[in-house]
């Protein structure tokens, strides 16, 4: 858990990276609360409220008259396989998304049962919340609502207004739920590319689910078959560890057979039990015996490919085993309680159940305590990086900083770990602008990114043998420093040392920092046309004079170029969506061009985010004034 991502509001704010489905904006926010309390205080905050807020919630959606299956749903819910392992992924945006997904089906559910004001603005508010967080759990829940949706339409199917009513409050959620997250939907829906265009059939394979117990769908119903290898699991100590699950099982289907007729329970139970099996179909991905099923879904729905892991429907799968196991819990707790059985062998073995139920989530998985069975501790960055980051501070003209080696996973050794990978966290620490490698790495993938400054960059690296004059390849990308960290195969770096422009100017016990000899700048003057292939030409970056700017905001800079051409370094390094006095960039790529002339580069994209904002707040301000009426 790279904590916190110090630049990611901005990012997501002002439109520089690809839109997103969900809209995360708000949770991206509240990184902003780092600078008013310390980081670790706020990241201990949002690590107990996804163990507490996952205990409560799928607590209070259990609805028994005796506490004891309640227990048994927020513990199975709070601690299994799934939060356990995506825990040690880091994942740590799901599991706040999923701890609170019980509340918003409990919104939900109350919603079609009662039609009332009230639920339907708590389904909303909680849905958005969800969606906000998380984009993935967002798609989950989305799918447990049409399930629920389709069994009470079939319910009341018979019943006119019944099914007119029902419809009438589902279509206001919808647009209600659209119009309040027009932030995010605008932009989405406007952009030339998002996230998920970058998603290949080849992640479809990397994320399948993985293996681990008899076939895939055993490993999936389990709970298990993240995608990522290394981490020590229950299975790895004790040998007949499926026995817990095959009782947590037993707890559910016994729960959905005593339960499915109920006139109050019949809607939750049947729904869940729905959605468990979809969740197993599709968690056993492209190597389980549904692999076509899933492969059409991949290739043809779109929004579906932004799951991409397969074993994210393990959370459907903990959600659907904790509820209906508590029920099955509740059957046998009516037993022991019972006055009207004598058997009193009959009451002990049904409250050994009970008891029996309430530890095994603890027991299935262990591994989750004592630190995560030693997988996970905490640690802050060595003082160097505090050293290098202060050194940077204090130039105050506005640079690029190019971090290396060029990796977006990498191992660092000050990692307190076992597995000491994780994502690169230059963008998030140093408070200059960082450009750092976005490239995978992995079962086959490179990269993904669209930026054309990583293919800028990742050609250069390619051609290193051949450059001796690296700080003049920087100048088109505004770059007066390059740190090279000492981490996993820093030496293929060493031809910095006889590049003729950069000056070695520290050395720590993690960095090298080298400077760029060459003046850089965010706009520059050119005496001729420039093109794309342009800083292959040897005197390119001879015939570049820096010229003088003003940054208004991070959107928009007001300069003056007196002839030639201008040359802009956009700070999301992609000439799209930037004009000068409203007209583009001659050229799209990484850096802009300009006719020279006098008055602003303005990042048009922003305005479409703008309006998004304008009418998500216009509309939250609507319902508030609504609700408040209501009362």
């Amino acid at each position: 858990m790279v904590f916190p991502c110090k630049n990611s509001f901005e990012e997501y704010f002002y439109g520089f990276s690809p839109p997103v489905w969900g809209g995360t904006l708000p949770i991206h926010a509240t990184m902003k609360f780092s600078s008013i309390m310390p980081a670790w205080l706020l990241q201990r905050i949002y690590l107990s409220l996804i163990i507490l807020l996952a205990g409560i919630s799928m607590h209070l959606l259990v609805k028994t008259e005796s506490s004891a299956p309640k227990y048994f749903a927020g513990i199975l819910y709070a601690v299994n396989p799934f939060v356990y392992v995506r825990f040690l992924a880091g994942h740590w945006f799901i599991l706040l998304a999923y701890s609170i997904m019980p509340f918003a089906v409990k919104s939900f559910i109350d919603l079609l049962e009662d039609e009332k004001r009230n639920d339907l603005l708590k389904s909303l508010f909680l849905t958005t919340l969800v969606g906000a967080i998380n984009s993935h759990i967002l798609v989950l829940l989305s799918l447990v609502y049409v399930v629920l949706a389709a069994f009470k339409l079939y319910q009341v199917k018979s019943e006119v207004d019944a099914v007119k009513r029902l419809l009438a409050s589902l279509s206001i959620l919808v647009v209600l739920y659209l119009l309040l997250n027009l932030y995010w939907l605008l932009p989405l829906l406007t952009a030339d590319g998002t996230l998920i265009h970058q998603i290949s059939e080849a992640d479809m394979y990397l994320f399948a689910t993985k293996t681990s117990a008899f076939n895939a769908i055993f490993t999936i119903a389990s709970m298990y078959g993240f995608w990522r290898g290394g981490y020590l699991y229950p299975q790895d100590f004790i040998p007949h560890w499926y026995l817990f699950f095959l009782f947590i099982l037993f707890l559910a289907v016994h729960g959905f057979i005593s339960s499915y007729r109920s006139k109050t329970l019949s809607l939750p139970v049947r729904s869940f039990a729905v959605v468990a099996v979809i969740a197993v179909v599709l968690g056993s991905g492209v190597y389980g015996p549904f692999h076509s099923f899933f492969e059409l879904l991949f290739n043809n729905i779109f929004f579906f490919r932004g799951l991409r892991d397969s074993h994210k429907f393990a959370a459907l799968l903990a959600f659907s085993y904790s509820y209906l196991g508590a029920l099955g819990v509740y059957e046998f707790e009516k037993i022991a309680r019972s006055t009207s059985i004598t058997d009193s062998y009959r009451k002990i073995g049904a409250l050994a159940v009970v008891l029996l139920a309430l530890i095994t989530p603890f027991l299935y998985s262990f591994t989750i305590f004592n630190g995560f069975w030693g997988q996970m501790n905490t640690t802050d960055y060595p003082d160097d990086w505090y050293q290098v980051n202060e050194l940077l501070n204090q130039d105050d003209e506005d640079f690029n900083v190019l971090f290396l080696p060029w990796h977006a996973y990498m191992d660092f050794k000050w990692i307190p770990n076992t597995q000491k990978r994780i994502a690169n966290p230059a963008s998030g620490f140093f408070e200059k602008p960082v450009i750092q490698g976005w490239n995978m790495e992995s079962g086959g993938i490179y990269s993904q990114s669209t930026n054309p400054a990583q293919r800028y960059v990742e050609s250069l690296l390619y051609n290193k043998s051949n450059i001796t004059s690296f700080g003049e390849k920087m100048v088109i990308l505004d770059v007066k420093y390059v740190l090279l960290t000492k981490e996993v195969d820093y030496d293929e770096y060493f031809f910095l040392f006889n590049q003729t422009d950069l000056e070695l100017i520290k050395e720590t016990e993690n960095f090298y920092v080298f400077k760029n000899n060459h003046p850089v700048s965010r706009f520059y003057r050119s005496p001729t046309p420039v093109t794309l292939e342009s800083w292959r030409e040897p005197d390119f970056v001879e015939s570049l004079t820096p010229i003088s700017y003003r940054e208004s905001s991070p959107v928009k800079f007001d300069v003056r170029g007196e002839s030639g051409f201008i040359v802009f370094v956009p700070p999301n390094l992609d000439s799209r969506y930037w004009e000068f006095e409203g007209k583009p960039s001659l050229l799209d790529g990484f850096y802009a061009v300009y006719p020279a002339g006098e008055g602003s580069v303005y990042y048009t994209r922003f305005n479409m985010c703008l309006i998004g904002y304008l009418l998500s707040l216009v509309t939250l301000i609507g319902i508030l004034g609504a609700l408040n009426h209501w009362i």
